[in-house]
């Protein structure tokens, strides 16, 4: 993690256009890492998720290019960043045509002879081994390295369990910002420093809450933090204070 916000930092300093092949298991926040890229390398641009899992080559080819009534996902992320969810489900064919897109610049509606110019930033997401799918000839390697400009790896939850009393007051503060309670999630260090109105205002993570987090081994990684803590915090919670009782039992019923 320290070396995925390293390469952010310097992108924020030195910022350019390129593109990033970001790995992790389920979970671990791909999605969120590409579109912090995506306003670093594009900022004035539109972000454009692409996901062609389940598709055939035929009507994933017309999501990717368009056709000659629609643009295609390629074309509607000019100027900006296109971020493709599972690059590994992409078969050679589509593989072939994303190339030919990403090289020359230029994307050919299905169906009609006319090209259109299309700079984008691609950001491929992935949770397989896609070096070793270059190896079995499953993804083209020519396409794999021009991908991997930038390649960030994101260690699973279990592996950064220092993080996890961090990660649940950010999570725990979009869960109850979207739920419209008018609270603040905070950790006990900054309990201590708040001022006493904002301490009235607040809903306080206890050590022993920390402590039971940390205690468990994600294997669904922050979209199982997530939906444990929208449970300890709008279903369990009695008070202005999420306790180990409360965390305990939410991460029970994940297991249910």
């Amino acid at each position: 993690m320290g070396y995925v916000l390293e390469v952010l930092e310097r992108l924020q300093d030195r910022p350019y256009r390129t593109n990033a092949l970001i790995l992790g298991e389920p979970g671990t926040g791909k999605g969120g890492l590409a579109r912090s890229l995506a306003q670093l390398v594009a900022p004035h641009g539109k972000t454009v998720r692409m996901d062609l899992g389940g598709f055939n080559d035929e009507d994933a080819l017309d999501r990717l290019c368009g056709t000659t009534k629609t643009p295609g996902l390629a074309e509607s992320a000019h100027e900006g960043t296109l971020i493709i969810e599972e690059t590994a489900d992409l078969s050679l064919r589509v593989q072939n045509e994303f190339l030919r897109i990403l090289k020359t610049g230029k994307v050919r509606r299905r169906g009609s002879g006319k090209e259109a110019e299309v700079r984008l930033c691609a950001m491929a997401l992935s949770d397989r081994d896609l070096r070793g799918m270059v190896s079995a000839g499953q993804f083209r390697h020519d396409l794999f390295y021009r991908l991997a400009r930038v390649v960030l790896w994101l260690p699973p939850l279990r592996e950064r369990l220092d993080d996890v009393g961090a990660a649940a007051v950010w999570m725990g503060n979009r869960i109850l910002q979207s739920a419209g309670v008018p609270l603040t999630l905070r950790g006990p260090e900054d309990m201590k420093r708040a001022t006493p109105e904002e301490q009235r205002r607040s809903i306080e993570l206890a050590p022993a809450a920390i402590e039971a987090l940390q205690n468990h081994t994600w294997p669904g990684n922050f979209r199982e933090l997530e939906a444990a803590l929208e449970r300890a915090l709008l279903l369990f919670r009695t008070d202005r204070r999420l306790g180990a009782d409360e965390v305990i039992l939410a991460l029970r019923e994940s297991r249910t």
